[in-house]
Formats: structure tokens, C-alpha cells, sequence
């Protein structure tokens, strides 16, 4: 009984308990299995299983379909043929405020300045609005391990993941991610975006999944899609936390919120 309240009290604290996507979020000394194991316990008594006979009855679930780099299949990706038509929807999801907000003035764009946690909520979103931008639906790709990434948006310097997923392409035999938290100034390489996290340092693998696949435990293959209420409802939950970790930073959120991303400075 205590360790079971003891785990309770840490899912609360994870701030996963109300949310749909389970959060990425790992702990500066925690490893990726005790990271998973926290923000699984929602499920504790439904842990998905990945591998051995009874894996075979459930779902390929996103992280049980997890392989090294150099196993992916890049031509499951969608090609866009072009480079710079895979540079303007990264721009366009970049750049545009698609979120409202309680101040109709000051729409908002996905929480790339917010890098601890919500990737799954910034890919669905951004997946959802290149379709309604009129162009091809992207893949989702997944990245498990003890990962660890840099960046000017985190009080440390960095930031760490169990897992890390952001929308994806292939420009013919390349493969390309859209992920402006990691890099906001183009899409990365996908063996860029592998260092990026961590990758060269610690064993990561990856998966290539559907379209609507959304943490690690959708359905890689065949996922139920969210609809595009929830999905903004649940990137919404993290602009609170963007706007405060800019003034965490003793930065100005209503500059580089709105019309002045850090990114035109570089």
C-alpha cells in the first residue's frame, strides 16, 4: 500500500494524470525504463507488453515497434519530392499562431519554446494543420532511450526524454524531421535529429508510424486519430508553461510569443 500511494503521488507530480499523450518528460537521473514506468501508471495494471507470446494478441503499440536507426524502413515515410516544399511547411508550422487563446489579440504558435514536454501534442497539431494547409499528411517518428538534448530554452542547457516523437518526411532517400524545438531554423536530417536527442552517446532505437499514432502506446499501424479539438486542447495545456519558462529565463514572452521568435535573430 505505500509504495502504491508513493507511486500515485509521483504521477501527480508528473502532471500526466488528466492528459491524453503520456509525457515525455524524464528526470535529469532517472533511466528510460524508470521514466516509463512513472508515467505509466495510469495503466500500472495494463503495461503494454512488448514482445513473447502474449504481445501477440495486442497492438503494435509505437514503442513496441521499436527498432536501431539503421533497421528503419525510410521509404515508409512519404516523399515530398522537394526540398523546398518540405522547407515552407516547416516554416509554416514554424511561424503561424494557430492557437487561440483567451486574448483574441494574441494567438499562439505550437510550444516550440517549450522543449521539457508536449511533443506529442506539437506533432499532432502540426500534422493536423500541413493537412489543412493543403499538403501531404506526414508520418510521426519515435525515439526511445535515455535521451538528452541542448537548448537555449532550458535553464540547464538541456533537456531529457524517455521518448521524443515529431512529424516526418523523405525528400527521395533522405529522410527528414520537422522538430523547430530542436532546431528552429530548418528540417533536420533524420541522423542530424538522432544526434540532436542523444542518439550518438546512448542506445536509442526508433519507429516509423502512422499519421495519427500519438505516444507509445497508439497503435503504431492502425491508431484511432484524436480530433482536432482534442489535439489543440491538449497543446494548449502546455502554453502556460512556455510563457513561464520564458520568464524563467528573464526573457519577454509577449516579444518572442508574438512577432519577434528568437529565431529572426539568428
Amino acid at each position: 500500500m505505500k509504495l502504491f500511494v508513493t507511486l500515485l503521488l509521483a504521477l501527480f507530480a508528473s502532471g500526466s494524470v488528466f492528459a491524453k499523450g503520456l509525457s515525455a518528460h524524464r528526470h535529469f537521473n532517472e533511466t528510460y525504463e524508470e521514466a516509463r514506468a512513472r508515467h505509466y501508471f495510469s495503466q500500472i495494471f495494463d503495461l503494454p507488453i512488448q514482445g513473447g507470446a502474449a504481445g501477440a494478441l495486442r497492438s503494435i503499440t509505437a514503442e513496441s515497434a521499436k527498432k536501431p536507426l539503421k533497421n528503419l524502413n525510410i521509404n515508409d515515410l512519404p516523399n515530398v519530392g522537394s526540398y523546398p516544399d518540405l522547407e515552407n511547411q516547416f516554416f509554416y508550422i514554424r511561424d503561424t499562431r494557430f492557437l487561440t487563446t483567451e486574448n483574441p489579440a494574441f494567438p499562439r504558435r505550437l510550444t516550440w519554446l517549450y522543449p521539457d514536454d508536449g511533443c506529442y501534442a506539437r506533432a499532432e497539431v502540426a500534422k493536423i494543420e500541413i493537412a489543412e494547409h493543403g499538403f501531404m499528411e506526414p508520418k510521426k517518428v519515435f525515439v526511445f532511450g535515455n535521451l538528452s538534448a541542448n537548448s537555449d530554452n532550458s535553464p540547464t542547457g538541456s533537456v531529457q526524454w524517455w521518448y521524443h516523437v515529431a512529424a516526418a518526411y523523405r525528400v527521395g532517400s533522405e529522410a527528414y524531421v520537422l522538430d523547430p524545438a530542436l532546431e528552429p531554423h530548418r528540417p533536420l536530417k533524420l541522423a542530424e535529429w538522432n544526434e540532436r536527442v542523444g542518439g550518438t552517446h546512448a542506445y536509442v532505437q526508433y519507429s516509423i508510424c502512422d499519421k495519427d499514432a500519438y505516444d507509445p502506446n497508439s497503435d503504431c499501424y492502425r491508431p484511432t486519430p484524436l480530433s482536432r479539438t482534442e489535439a489543440l486542447y491538449e497543446q494548449k495545456g502546455f502554453l502556460q508553461d512556455e510563457w513561464d519558462r520564458l520568464l524563467e529565463l528573464k526573457r519577454n514572452p509577449e516579444k518572442e510569443l508574438g512577432d519577434f521568435p528568437p529565431w529572426l535573430d539568428n
